[in-house]
């Protein structure tokens, strides 16, 4: 009988791990292995409207410095396997964070971590962009790819449209819900020289507006809709994928 509840002790402890649940207070904080030279490159967002100045550390060392809200990081060189994250306001001890979670990183692939939602109730949104030694790239000679992800607290469903003339918008990808992202669509060079984007609602109702020109084929973009923050104003976070910044 004993060593029945301890196999199921054993198994509850298991699915709280998985389920990214820890008993601050109760139980130490978990001190991943590390196996040597196998990494990924992972790169971190700070989409969290009313979150403070941060530090992100993976493990027991702070990565990311003093990004704000918007900011986001390079391709960082991270140790596979499950890695401890916390978010921490800028300059604090680790033991002040507002978020701690063990994240699965999969090894030789290029990730994007975002924290987002509210200082209070951050979640996590991690994307997969593609096996590092998959020179995937190579066959955009006359392409760009994008992706497009919805990390706003509106409930709006947005899109991503471009912009033909001064009052011409067309749209480029469908609108999508809160906590969604799309495949990487496929758009062929001769669009590739406009310079406006814009975010709208399903309605048509423009939100946000920027410039980018895409200076030749052969680039991966993510773009990631925020906020809204302190103002009332959404933002969009453009991230160049591929190549590598």
């Amino acid at each position: 009988m004993r060593q029945k509840l301890l196999q199921k002790a054993g198994l509850l402890s298991l699915v709280l791990l998985a389920s990214g649940v820890f008993l601050s207070g109760c139980i130490d904080e978990p001190n991943p292995p590390v196996l040597d030279r196998v990494t990924s490159e992972v790169r971190f967002v700070h989409a969290i409207p009313d979150g403070p100045a941060m530090d992100i550390w993976v493990d027991g060392e702070a990565v990311v410095t003093n990004v704000n809200y918007m900011g986001y990081s390079g391709y960082l060189t991270v140790n596979s396997g499950n890695r401890f994250l916390r978010v921490v306001p800028a300059g604090a001890d680790s033991s002040a964070a507002i978020f701690r979670q063990l994240v699965s990183v999969r090894s030789l692939t290029k990730m994007t971590i975002a924290f987002a939602n509210s200082k209070d109730d951050v979640s996590l949104l991690i994307t997969q962009e593609r096996f590092t030694y998959a020179d995937e790239t190579s066959m955009l000679t006359d392409s760009t790819d994008l992706k497009l992800i919805n990390l706003s607290n509106t409930g709006v469903p947005y899109k991503l449209q471009r912009k033909v003339s001064d009052q011409d918008y067309e749209d480029m990808i469908a609108a999508i819900d809160k906590n969604v992202l799309t495949p990487y669509l496929r758009f062929s060079a001769e669009q590739n020289g406009f310079a406006g984007f814009a975010i709208a609602t399903g309605g048509n109702s423009r939100v946000v507006e920027f410039d980018h020109t895409f200076q030749k084929p052969g680039y991966r973009y993510t773009f990631i809709i925020v906020g809204p923050d302190s103002q009332s104003n959404l933002g969009a976070i453009r991230l160049q994928d591929e190549p590598m910044p």
